[in-house]
């Protein structure tokens, strides 16, 4: 059992659970839109196919919806063209010479607008493949019908079953950040309880390699990480904050174990229970995907709260001002978190 455990462990790298959530999307969107083609007796319902999988290998349902749209808005587009060079056609026009004209508008807006190049696909379909016995208007209609049955069995699909790996992410942090909000309160409430504190430190811990695993799975189901406006696309930039404010928490019990306990606990206690509840009120934030402005705004309110408190405290000397100096820290790295993940928003000039 032990020769294979390396390599069953290198398959699992290799193809894990991220990998198998991709695959199963794919092969359900592929029979979705297969049976709808069958469905609808579409001549060429291999396209509705070929649209599944270009939209449902999309990282996100944010994409997904970007990329069906350019596909519906290209295969019309072109499909458009096809009619009006068809119509030429019936009227004497050579095929070749019709696509030629029409091919120069659409691939100037492919040039443009590349996510519409599907247009001149389109355009190539309709007017230089030879059509069967019919109407050879029912090609272009049938071809923007094989895009919305491709389009949207993938969309079902990304829609009820989306990716998993940024909503771990953002639990990994909100729990990273209840954790060390409560052992900052611990540390400056002046009740010493270290197992309570050991527990919480290696929760934290724990969390940020929850943390780093799901980003590595996010990695590898391609979903692309940026620092934008939106708070979503900058979870990974939370990492190095969240190790920074562990370590800043290990320096405050250090501090605080110089100095007098119940001293620091009625110099800095009030402060501990605000930072604790600014700690506790950020996870609440960014434990969901989604935006909440009201609570961020609470959080902000509260932040600046803890920069003014400190700065009206009373200057001290030795331990306690090396405690009261780490604080200043949290609040700092903590106010820096924030502003990373929520870029503030330009002002108007």
């Amino acid at each position: 059992m032990a020769a294979i455990s390396p390599s069953s462990f290198s398959l699992q790298a290799f193809f894990g659970a991220p990998e198998a959530r991709r695959l199963l999307r794919t092969l359900m969107s592929c029979a979705i839109s297969y049976g709808a083609a069958r469905l609808a007796a579409l001549p060429e319902g291999y396209w509705a196919l070929i649209t599944t999988l270009v939209v449902v290998t999309q990282p996100s349902l944010t994409q997904a919806v970007n990329t069906a749209r350019d596909q519906i808005i290209g295969a019309f587009i072109g499909a458009v063209a096809g009619v009006l060079g068809i119509v030429a056609m019936q009227r004497g026009a050579p095929p070749l010479a019709v696509f030629s004209v029409a091919l120069l508008p659409l691939a100037a807006l492919s040039a443009k607008q590349p996510a519409f190049r599907l247009a001149c696909v389109t355009l190539v379909i309709v007017v230089l493949i030879p059509a069967g016995p019919g109407s050879p208007f029912e090609r272009p209609m049938h071809r923007v019908l094989e895009i919305l049955i491709g389009a949207a069995s993938s969309f079902v699909v990304s829609a009820l079953w989306p990716n998993r790996a940024l909503d771990a992410a953002h639990r990994s942090v909100a729990d990273t950040l209840s954790s060390l909000g409560r052992l900052i309160g611990l540390y400056l409430s002046g009740e010493p309880d270290d197992a309570r504190a050991q527990h919480l430190e290696t929760q934290s811990t724990d969390a940020q390699q929850a943390l780093d695993d799901a980003l590595k799975e996010a990695a590898r189901e391609h979903i692309i990480v940026l620092v934008q406006n939106r708070r979503s696309d900058a979870i990974d930039k939370a990492a190095p904050f969240l190790r920074r404010l562990h370590s800043d928490a290990l320096f405050l019990a250090k501090a605080v174990s110089r100095s007098d306990r119940e001293a620091c606990a009625a110099r800095l206690g009030a402060t501990g229970r605000e930072l604790q509840a600014a700690f506790e009120a950020l996870a609440g934030v960014l434990a969901s995907t989604r935006q909440d402005d009201e609570k961020l705004a609470r959080v902000r309110a509260s932040v600046s709260g803890l920069k003014h408190m400190l700065a009206t405290q009373e200057p001290t000397h030795g331990a306690q001002e090396v405690a009261q100096f780490v604080v200043g820290l949290i609040v700092a790295d903590l106010d820096a978190l924030i502003a990373t993940i929520y870029p503030p928003k330009e002002r108007a000039a």
